[in-house]
């Protein structure tokens, strides 16, 4: 009898993306580590081989030692999920360096973190998938989301030159770019407000608009489609490095083959007519 695989998934709090990702892989016989800041946000993931942890995604010590808790009751981490994040809406210097920081964190550098953790250890067994999520706002940034666009920029660079520098320990590392998806991060911006002292008030339209565009019902896609497109694509024998998914994503597929003066000026009606990306 082989033994089970075993997964460490971040990010996985009931509703979310990360919590889809756990449901498929149990179905798939895994053996995984649902993680989230308090475990008291993953509720229903009731089966014999899930494992919930809190999991600090920003703290070295927490990280170091949550893998090394896995590695000690099972020997190996076959997949990581770097799925943990936060979005940060609002004009880019509205916002301050302390919550820059913190985005930069969560989104990036708790990547960063996971993957030096785990990555020695797939290492030494020659054998590792690792999965991050990005964003297309990473590739094709809009207004009113600047701090988050970069952030998953970054991750897109941080994730490729990854995949190149784990090929010799036969690790596979992939990219993922969520379009639309329905998730638990969008509602908590629906109270959103601009604060007091921003140039933007005159805008506060244009920024309800954007965030309305990313919680549109009637283009999201379901998270367990979405985390069983990616599952299926990345965990097969020729596995793939990049996956686009999710409502609207052949659209930004199209996008991809413009000018990008072309498409951020068509980002620009979030804006309004007075702000124009020359080419």
């Amino acid at each position: 009898m082989s033994t089970p695989r075993v997964a460490l998934v971040t990010g996985c709090t009931t509703g979310s993306i990360g919590f889809s990702f756990c449901k498929g892989l149990l179905k798939r016989g895994y053996i995984v580590y649902a993680t989230s800041r308090s475990v008291s946000t993953i509720e229903g993931l009731d089966h014999p081989n899930a494992r919930k942890l809190e999991l600090d995604v920003t703290n070295d010590e927490h990280v170091s030692n949550v893998v090394q808790t896995i590695i000690s009751e099972n020997g190996q981490i076959d997949l990581l999920i770097n799925n943990a994040g936060v979005l940060s809406p609002g004009p880019i210097i509205d916002h301050t360096m302390e919550e820059i920081i913190q985005v930069y964190n969560l989104n990036i550098f708790s990547q960063l973190r996971l993957a030096k953790a785990v990555v020695p250890h797939m290492a030494k067994r020659r054998s590792g998938t690792i999965i991050n999520m990005g964003s297309v706002v990473g590739e094709f940034p809009t207004p009113w989301m600047g701090i988050y666009d970069s952030s998953k920029a970054a991750v897109r660079i941080m994730t490729e030159v990854l995949s190149l520098e784990c090929r010799p320990f036969n690790i596979h590392v992939a990219l993922v770019v969520p379009a639309s998806i329905k998730s638990t991060m969008l509602p908590r911006f629906d109270d959103y407000q601009l604060p007091a002292t921003s140039l933007y008030h005159g805008f506060a339209h244009n920024v309800r608009q954007r965030l309305d565009m990313a919680n549109d019902p009637k283009v999201m896609m379901d998270p367990d489609v979405f985390t069983e497109k990616v599952l299926t694509q990345t965990l097969k024998a020729s596995p793939v490095s990049y996956i686009l998914a999710g409502g609207n994503s052949l659209s930004f597929r199209i996008m991809a083959y413009l000018p990008r003066a072309f498409v951020l000026n068509t980002a620009s009606f979030l804006t309004g007519p007075r702000i124009r990306v020359d080419p």
